[in-house]
């Protein structure tokens, strides 16, 4: 992986900021006013909505009328990528009305936007221009949420997890589980549920049944692309790794903090965790069956700061890795070189995703600031 692009030569050069130059150049940022606690991109790639700590969502465009792509030039003689530096300010973010109490709980919709849902029990559809459409007022707590992309929200309540339609958000389904779930996700291949609890999982579909698994936690879970694995937290010192097709279970322990962040990256065939002084990774083809060591991957520097963040790209063997003081860089699954992004301020880096197309990463941290990270191919190699 090799950064390419440098800063054309102009007289004039915005004010500096206490982010890198790069930062500056590929970055639209703000200072929200509230801790930001996840993001979610629409399935149409529309717009990023930041969770805020208050309740309310703000929205930006991914679409930009000075993006990084159309300020670079090649020069004909070297090949060398020059980018010039913003002309106007960026464009503020939409907020929405507090939505939930505390920090609403996000998933794409099937339809439009996002799906917001409160722990209040309140759940509201968001357009990518702010629009907020009311789509449940019950009083009772909600714990976790997923979409499928097919019209369907899977919503865990205490002590049963429901399958609703989005649109008209009639019930199809439920499952009677022992205290409410922490986490939900649906497989992409097949569109069953996984449902995460404190001692166990569940994954199945309704009228085809459900299996269990002695997986506890209380961390996130996510599938692979293909849907053959399931990644989960356990919540304390590490994770658990789920081969569907054959049940087998590998547990790798041993981590520096509880990992609050999962995911696969199906260029490398591999996946990622965070809650240790680099990123944690292993290999798919060579799981870590009975032995940590096997498949691991030695990605991004080993520092003196936890990872809290990790995020893959869709289509590079590309991870995104986030620190507990705020630094944001870029690694290439395996290696130990890191292409610096954001510079660490002090305080965690609380959310990390990537567009679908692998354009833009979003980034948000605990004292409210929020990114959109527009990335050129030409910066990879």
């Amino acid at each position: 992986m090799t950064q390419t692009i440098a800063p054309a030569a102009t007289p004039q050069q915005p004010a500096k900021s206490a982010q890198s130059p790069l930062f500056d150049l590929l970055a639209r940022s703000w200072t929200l006013e509230a801790a930001i606690t996840d993001v979610a991109l629409d399935r149409a790639g529309k717009a990023a909505g930041f969770a805020l700590a208050d309740g309310r969502v703000a929205l930006m465009p991914l679409d930009d009328p000075e993006s990084p792509l159309a300020r670079m030039r090649v020069e004909a003689d070297s090949g060398r990528s020059t980018i010039r530096p913003r002309e106007k300010p960026v464009g503020q973010p939409i907020l929405t009305p507090e939505l939930a109490t505390g920090a609403p709980l996000l998933a794409p919709s099937n339809m439009i936007g996002l799906v917001a849902a409160g722990r209040d029990g309140r759940i509201h559809r968001v357009t990518p221009r702010g629009q907020v459409i009311s789509l449940c007022n019950k009083a009772e707590p909600i714990f976790a949420l997923a979409a499928d992309g097919l019209g369907r929200l899977a919503i865990a309540r205490d002590g049963r997890t429901d399958l609703h339609d989005e649109d008209g958000m009639a019930r199809q389904a439920g499952l009677l589980t022992p205290g409410p779930a922490h986490a939900l996700a649906f497989a992409p291949d097949d569109r069953s549920l996984a449902v995460a609890l404190k001692e166990s999982l569940i994954i199945g579909q309704p009228r085809k049944g459900y299996e269990l698994f002695p997986l506890g936690g209380s961390g996130p879970i996510g599938f692979s692309a293909d849907g053959r694995w399931l990644v989960g937290s356990n919540g304390k010192d590490g994770i658990w790794l789920l081969q569907r097709q054959d049940g087998q279970i590998a547990r790798i322990g041993k981590f520096r903090a509880a990992p609050t962040s999962v995911t696969f990256c199906r260029a490398a065939d591999a996946v990622f965790a965070s809650g240790a002084f680099r990123a944690a990774g292993w290999s798919l083809a060579t799981p870590p069956f009975g032995n940590e060591a096997t498949g691991a991957l030695k990605t991004g520097r080993s520092g003196l700061v936890l990872i809290d963040k990790v995020a893959a790209h869709p289509a590079r063997d590309l991870i995104a890795l986030g620190t507990a003081d705020g630094a944001v860089a870029i690694a290439q699954a395996g290696r130990a070189e890191e292409m610096p992004l954001r510079q660490a301020d002090g305080a965690a880096v609380t959310a990390l995703a990537w567009s679908a197309d692998g354009l833009h990463l979003a980034i948000g941290t605990a004292n409210g600031e929020a990114a959109l990270v527009t990335l050129p191919p030409q910066l990879f190699k």
